[in-house]
């Protein structure tokens, strides 16, 4: 199954290469070792994501990014067993939400693009965040995510000043 990738404005914008964000895909999904694994992802605005996150989850705002996990192993995923790789599921990411918080952290929207993605990816594999402690084996594993896509490190050390 590829890695299917849809823009509600019908193509990407300038800053954002879409062959870029399908290798980076690959490559986290090889790091959550669903490698060869499908995914769709749909890029949108904070409209379309307002409205997804009020009709999923109940919640009236837009947010960064939403997953919907279709299975974590290959027996429970759509497909499995008759031909193709399994799909893993689907991700919606707020373009809008992706600018907005990259100005906050200072760096390119593009970069903040692949940090969403890979925190939807690992939401996709079955991690959360609820507790501290599911928050610290997330965030390690969207670091080894965004490594593997040659991002270097986006957040703090354990111990490093804030």
């Amino acid at each position: 199954m590829p890695i299917e990738i849809s823009w509600e404005a019908g193509a990407p914008p300038p800053d954002l290469d879409e062959a870029v964000l399908r290798e980076a895909l690959a490559a986290f999904l090889a790091v959550i070792g669903r490698g060869g694994w499908g995914l769709s992802l749909l890029c949108a605005g904070d409209e379309t994501l307002r409205a997804l996150n009020r009709d999923h989850r109940g919640v009236e705002r837009p947010t960064d990014i939403l997953s919907w996990p279709y299975g974590t192993s290959p027996e429970d995923a759509p497909g499995a067993g008759t031909g193709p790789p399994p799909l893993l599921g689907e991700l919606a990411l707020s373009l809008e939400r992706a600018g907005e918080q990259a100005a906050g952290n200072g760096w390119p929207r593009d970069v903040e693009v692949l940090r969403l993605l890979a925190h939807g990816c690992a939401h996709l594999a079955g991690y959360g965040h609820e507790t501290p402690a599911e928050e610290r084996v997330m965030l390690a594993v969207e670091e080894r995510m965004l490594a593997a896509a040659g991002v270097g490190r986006l957040y703090p050390a354990p111990g490093d000043d804030p």
